[in-house]
């Protein structure tokens, strides 16, 4: 996620402004040109952001700012997301927040977490019944649970002559 200019913090006191607010009146995602060409997105249209978290519906930025990352020849796409909109105001939007974790830094609470993983979908977001079916359908796949480096996976035979606490003590 990322701050606005025209908003100030999380656009609590900007959105009920109406001479702030019409200078970004829509909660939007940046994307970049190459999965607005996968996608068949145009600059402007309507996609849904979703994950394990939840769903939000934004306005499409088709922008060169943002650029695919190329890791172990895969092409990963980025997508950058304001956090200054939500329910109420003169401007009104789905929240960025809404797809992340509550996870506040200890000592001044301030959110901690700002990336995750997300599918995006074209189109507007389904409201009440269709709404069950359609997140069903969109929901991202989870994998297998990140482990631990030092944990091995199922299956793998004990590293040789490494033992645990409770080995040693001979309570296995």
């Amino acid at each position: 996620t990322y701050r606005l200019t025209e908003h100030h913090t999380a656009g609590g006191m900007s959105r009920f402004l109406p001479h702030l607010a019409e200078l970004q009146p829509a909660m939007f995602a940046e994307i970049s040109p190459e999965l607005a060409r996968q996608l068949h997105v145009n600059n402007g249209d309507y996609i849904c952001i979703v994950n394990l978290r939840g769903a939000i519906e934004a306005r499409a930025l088709v922008s060169r700012r943002m650029r695919p990352l190329h890791l172990n020849g895969k092409e990963i796409h980025q997508v950058a997301l304001p956090f200054h909109f939500g329910t109420a105001g003169a401007v009104r939007g789905d929240a960025a927040n809404d797809l992340l974790p509550i996870s506040g830094e200890p000592n001044v609470t301030i959110m901690e977490a700002k990336a995750a993983c997300c599918n995006i979908v074209p189109g507007r977001l389904p409201r009440g019944a269709a709404f069950d079916e359609w997140i069903r359908k969109y929901l991202p796949v989870g994998g297998p649970a990140n482990l631990h480096p030092e944990q091995p996976s199922a299956g793998a035979p004990p590293a040789a002559g490494v033992t645990t606490g409770l080995a040693r003590q001979g309570k296995t």
